[in-house]
């Protein structure tokens, strides 16, 4: 059973870009064999960088694109600020950029394109950017599938 429904009456607005177009499994498996490839190829004085830049690539391509629809967005400092501090700061920060984008995700689609997006707390805990993106990708879905309707709801309060 779905518990985020998009609301279905939703005026998507033309002036936000799509969210990213990738299914969550297709990222697991791009993360996973690239942190694969990361571990079994570079010696170990450069693995653990590589790994920090591989695990933080997503994150911080996702808080671009939150800047790109929000432009008072804070979770990309907070991401970079993970990345370039220590290996015990890194995860403190991880959190609260996870949560930082949860914040930014739902201001964005429930005050600004009124989607009604819920997100779990408890899965953003567990599985951060692939539940942000399986969510993102429903919401991708429902944008492209109502392209019409975009121009439609922008031009209707003009005529009338």
């Amino acid at each position: 059973m779905d518990k985020s429904p998009l609301n279905p009456a939703a005026a998507f607005s033309p002036e936000y870009s799509l969210p990213p177009r990738i299914h969550w499994a297709a990222l697991l498996l791009a993360f996973l064999s690239a942190e694969g490839l990361v571990l079994w190829s570079l010696p170990s004085p450069y693995r653990d960088v590589m790994v920090n830049l591989v695990t933080a690539a997503w994150p911080i391509y996702l808080c671009l694109w939150i800047r790109k629809i929000d432009s008072r967005s804070s979770s990309l400092y907070w991401a970079i600020a993970s990345l370039v501090t220590g290996f015990l700061f890194s995860w403190l920060l991880w959190v609260v950029v996870i949560f930082e984008i949860r914040e930014e995700l739902l201001a964005h689609y429930n005050r600004r394109e009124n989607v009604h997006l819920r997100l779990n707390v408890i899965l953003t805990a567990l599985f951060s950017f692939f539940y942000f993106q399986y969510e993102l990708n429903k919401i991708y879905k429902a944008k492209a599938m109502n392209p019409g309707r975009l121009v439609e709801e922008v031009q209707t309060p003009l005529s009338a």
